[in-house]
């Protein structure tokens, strides 16, 4: 039974792993509009949170094509919401 147990409690860590754990501060989308990327990664940032990066990078693609690989940081000032 132990053994059983501690195997369950290993499957349990190491499937949820460190990023079930972790909060992430950014997010990462790409499209081929750059400011309908960019709005639509602004909108999930979370409320109360304030924007510290908003960039937006042209990539090129097949077919001499492009489009925009875009991402937006931020942080929580309030100590009771995230990083402070």
């Amino acid at each position: 039974m132990k053994i059983l147990s501690a195997v369950l409690l290993s499957l349990l860590l190491f499937g949820l792993g460190a990023g079930a754990f972790a909060t992430d501060l950014s997010i990462s989308g790409s499209g081929r509009n750059r400011e309908v990327t960019l709005n639509k990664l602004l909108a999930k940032v979370p409320e109360g949170a304030a924007i510290t990066d908003a960039s937006c990078k042209r990539i090129g693609i097949a077919g001499l094509n492009y489009q925009y690989r875009c991402s937006v940081a931020w942080e929580f000032s309030n100590q009771y919401l995230g990083n402070a």
